[in-house]
């Protein structure tokens, strides 16, 4: 990438399309889609970016006063050369709000007793396959586009209502532990909880969440303000980064 041939700290700069970001007790922490990789930003550096970059996820409010302009030109550069920020237009996207979890998702007793029928494990099957093979040969980019994508040309009738959603999540979470543990793998557990809501015509968001100290990410999958695959005291630990 070219820089242009006067001072970073002179000029407006933006995310870069495929990094996501937020704000997490004062520092920033970038997701980079298309790398699957983290980068956190220091309290003082970050609150001295957010007047020079647009979509800066720290509120202009608690924005300090600029360090020294050679300091903040050498941050500045070096996410300009990791391809993290830009000197292009601002490009917001979409969805990238979702109410606080609040509850979690009571699966249905009396349906847990009942079988689910050969169509809907094999579908289970096949969104676990393609999960698994989305997470090896694709990044968070790739699998974002595709995620939304399916939400757009999946014909047919859709609800978002939690009915329906419990219906679909009970089926899968039958079919899952004879599949895979969903230990230490939530990133595979909600994308293919996802692609096995779409056959059913629901579509509830997919989510990345951060932490800081010590930092941690997470990914569960939530309607509303209710969490479908977690629980959702555990979830409030992380703040969202990414919203599918």
């Amino acid at each position: 990438m070219r820089c242009p041939m006067y001072p970073i700290s002179s000029y407006r700069m933006s995310l870069a399309s495929h990094v996501r970001a937020c704000d997490c007790d004062g520092h920033v922490i970038l997701l980079d889609l298309r790398h699957n990789r983290y980068l956190g930003i220091g309290e003082t550096t970050s609150k001295a970016l957010a007047g020079q970059v647009e979509g800066w996820p720290t509120r202009a409010d608690h924005v300090s006063p600029l360090p020294g302009s050679e300091k903040i030109s050498d941050a500045a550069q070096r996410l300009l050369s990791q391809g993290l920020l830009t000197s292009s237009p601002y490009e917001r996207y979409p969805n990238t709000t979702i109410e606080e979890a609040a509850a979690t998702l009571e699966l249905d007793r009396e349906s847990s007793h009942q079988a689910i029928g050969i169509r809907r494990f094999a579908q289970v099957l096949k969104s676990v396959a393609i999960a698994a093979w989305w997470m090896r040969s694709h990044s968070l980019h790739a699998i974002a586009l595709a995620v939304t994508a399916r939400r757009v040309h999946i014909h047919g009738p859709r609800s978002d209502s939690l009915y329906q959603m419990r219906a679909g999540t009970s089926a899968y979470e039958k079919v899952q532990p004879f599949v895979f543990t969903a230990r230490e793998k939530c990133l595979l557990d909600s994308l293919a909880l996802v692609g096995f809501l779409a056959t059913e015509g629901a579509f509830p968001r997919w989510v990345i969440g951060v932490r800081t100290c010590p930092f941690g990410a997470h990914s569960w999958v939530q309607s509303g303000h209710t969490v479908l695959n977690d629980q959702h005291e555990y979830v409030r630990q992380f703040r969202p980064i990414l919203v599918v």
